[in-house]
């Protein structure tokens, strides 16, 4: 990475009137590739780099970004930069982390970045996405469409800041999906699908288009279910659903903005005693792991729900001083369940009994400040841990602090190249619209 010009830029707005300023350096390469039908019909490959400039001055805060590298172009665009602050009411919250919370380095690396990542052959690239697509059943009548699609990237980033900060990591990732669609009954066009991916491209499973395709062919049968009560299980390609929605309740913005249902929940017990979930971005090799955020504050191991307490907020530099509390971490990296169940999604289905295994949510909406949901359904309902027949155009709705008392398992099944970690789930007694 060019670092020389992220310094150039700090010592430029600092010349130029900034009280403070931080930096940061982001330069990226990236490939797509959709194949439909068996053909490429997107192609795209990418470098690009920017400067993301937080600047603070005279107790205003503005925040730009530039891809003109040229060292004699950043001073009268700093300068600019300054000139647009001043026009800014000032907003004394708007601050530099304290120091004392920046990570310094020294930490073992956690994994992050394929070194084999700039010698894989574009060929191999899409000669994965030729097979992906031969997994699929071209000789079935219903087949109208399959879609593959291939995503990578390598990302670097440094960042700088006046207070001495000096941070910098990168990361690749991988990944290939398939989505299906089938002529059902009628006008009816079922479709799903089905993603894989890693950091690491030796470790990039195949089989999306086998696996989209049996996921799709059942829905042709979809029916619905009366209305009622119904245990449901989420699996984990849609389980976090339900953990995101406590995640942003307890992000700084909408606690200061009075816009979340767990407002005021600090060191409160609203869940179930056994509920513990956590952040953990320390985990080598681990989608989602990094020492620090994009404040440069360092992470660490974060209990969210303990004991069924909110144990935390997330609260970046600027909240923290709107709320008068102390920053904790701007946002949840590797969302986790340090406990589980000890079972997956069919030892789940077996215990629960009967119910309504959710596989894909179809809209909807939520009120954040109630925290209640309704959301358009499709899955399965089973009996006895089997799955009988498939549903569809359902509506699943209730209230998130509800639901989560009514949780009956966690599984220990969640996807592993996912940032956040979230098993499938089961609830008791969910309110069901069908028929």
């Amino acid at each position: 990475m060019n670092n020389e010009i992220a310094q150039k830029a700090l010592e430029t707005a600092l010349s130029c009137g900034a009280s403070d300023c931080r930096v940061s350096l982001s330069e990226s390469t990236q490939t797509s590739i959709s194949y439909l039908n068996g053909e490429i019909e997107k192609l795209q490959e990418s470098t690009s780099a920017a400067l993301g400039i937080a600047i603070f001055t005279e107790g205003r805060y503005g925040v730009f970004s530039t891809n003109r590298m040229d060292p004699d172009e950043l001073k009268p665009f700093l300068r600019r930069c300054i000139e647009s602050c001043r026009l800014l009411e000032p907003d004394k919250c708007r601050t530099l982390p304290d120091p004392s919370l920046y990570y310094r380095g020294g930490k073992p690396d956690l994994g992050q970045c394929d070194p084999a990542f700039p010698t894989i052959p574009f060929s191999t690239k899409t000669g994965i996405l030729e097979a992906t697509d031969a997994e699929v059943d071209k000789s079935d009548p219903r087949l109208i469409s399959t879609a593959c699609d291939w995503d990578d990237f390598l990302r670097s980033d440094y960042t700088i800041d006046s207070a001495g900060l000096e941070v910098r990591s990168s990361s690749t990732f991988y990944s290939i999906s398939c989505e299906c669609t089938v002529r059902g009954h009628g006008d009816a066009r079922p479709q799903n699908n089905w993603s894989e991916g890693s950091l690491f491209f030796d470790r990039l499973r195949r089989g999306c288009g086998r696996t989209a395709y049996e996921r799709t062919v059942p829905m042709t049968e979809a029916r619905k279910l009366s209305s009622g009560k119904y245990n449901i299980v989420l699996e984990n390609t849609v389980s976090a659903r339900a953990v995101f929605a406590l995640i942003a309740a307890l992000n700084g913005s909408a606690l200061q903005q009075k816009n979340s249902f767990l407002l005021d929940s600090l060191g409160k017990r609203l869940f179930p005693e056994n509920l513990h979930i956590a952040d953990n971005p320390l985990i080598p090799g681990r989608t989602g792991s990094g020492y620090y955020d994009s404040e440069g504050v360092a992470t660490c191991f974060r209990d969210i729900i303990k004991d069924g307490k909110v144990a935390t907020y997330f609260l970046n530099t600027y909240f923290a001083n709107k709320l008068g509390m102390p920053r904790t971490s701007e946002d949840a990296f590797a969302v986790c369940f340090p406990e589980n169940s000890g079972i997956g999604q069919d030892g789940i289905l077996r215990s629960t009994g009967r119910g309504i295994l959710i596989t894909g949510f179809n809209g909807g909406n939520s009120n954040p400040v109630t925290g209640d949901f309704s959301y358009g359904i499709e899955g399965w309902y089973f009996e006895n841990g089997q799955r009988q027949f498939p549903v569809k155009e359902m509506n699943l709705t209730g209230n998130f602090l509800d639901i989560w008392n009514k949780n009956l398992f966690i599984g220990n099944d969640p996807i592993d190249f996912m940032q956040w970690q979230i098993p499938t789930l089961a609830f008791e007694g969910a309110d069901i619209s069908g028929i």
